[in-house]
C-alpha cells in the first residue's frame, strides 16, 4: 500500500509546485549529492521491541533532476550501527546498509529556495554480531546476516547557491521488514549537492 501511495503523493506535490517554480531558474540535469546525519532506529524481532536507539548515518546519491517531471536516482546508504552490552560481558552489534533506486523531485518555489522529495526501493543488508561470555571466563562470537528489499521515502529543503551547488537538510525513512525483523530508521541529515 505504501509503495503505491508514495509515487502518487510525489506526483501531486510536483503538480502543486510546478506553477510556483515556473519563474525560477530550473536546476535540471545530472547530479551527485551526499549527506550525513543522525539515525534513529526502532526495531522489533519476533514481536519483541528493542526501543529506540540512535547512531550516525551517511548517504550518497546520483541521478537526474527535471522540474517538469520526476527525476530518478541511485545511491548507497549506511544506516550506521547499534551496540548493546550485557551485565556479564555479553555484547551485541547490529549494522545495516543498502542500495537505493527510486524517483526524486527538486522544485523551486523561489529562485534559491528549494523543496525536494524522494522514494523508492531499498536493497538492504543487516549484519549481526554477538559475543557471549561464559562463567568459566571464555567467550564465543556468533555472526549472521539477512538481506532483502524494503522501501525508503524522504523530504528536504534548502538553498540553491547557484546553478550547480546547493546545501540543505532532509528527513528520510528506511523500512526493513522480513520474517521476524521489523526495523524503521529515521535519518535527519545535512547534505550538499552538485549539478553538472
Amino acid at each position: 500500500m505504501m509503495m503505491k501511495t508514495l509515487p502518487a503523493l510525489m506526483l501531486a506535490g510536483a503538480g502543486m509546485l510546478a506553477t510556483t517554480s515556473a519563474m525560477a531558474k530550473k536546476p535540471n540535469g545530472w547530479f551527485v549529492n551526499a549527506g550525513v546525519g543522525s539515525a534513529h532506529y526502532k526495531a522489533s524481532v519476533d514481536g519483541y521491541g528493542s526501543g529506540t536507539e540512535a547512531g550516525t548515518a551517511y548517504m550518497i546519491n546520483a541521478g537526474y533532476h527535471d522540474q517538469r517531471i520526476l527525476g530518478f536516482e541511485v545511491g548507497y546508504t549506511d544506516l550506521g550501527s547499534v551496540d548493546a552490552k550485557g551485565g556479564y560481558g555479553d555484547r551485541a552489534k547490529l549494522s545495516g546498509d543498502g542500495w537505493t533506486l527510486g524517483l526524486n523531485g527538486h522544485f523551486n518555489p523561489t529562485r534559491h529556495w528549494y523543496v525536494s522529495t524522494r522514494s523508492g526501493a531499498f536493497l538492504w543488508k543487516l549484519r549481526a554480531k554477538a559475543g557471549v561470555a561464559y562463567d568459566d571466563g571464555s567467550t564465543e562470537t556468533f555472526r549472521g546476516s539477512e538481506q532483502s528489499i524494503g522501501w525508503y521515502a524522504g523530504v528536504g529543503t534548502g538553498y540553491d547557491i547557484d546553478r550547480h551547488w546547493s546545501v540543505g537538510a532532509s528527513f528520510d525513512y528506511y523500512k526493513i521488514d522480513k520474517d521476524d525483523y521489523d526495523i524503521g530508521t529515521r535519518i535527519f541529515a545535512v547534505n550538499a549537492e552538485y549539478r553538472f
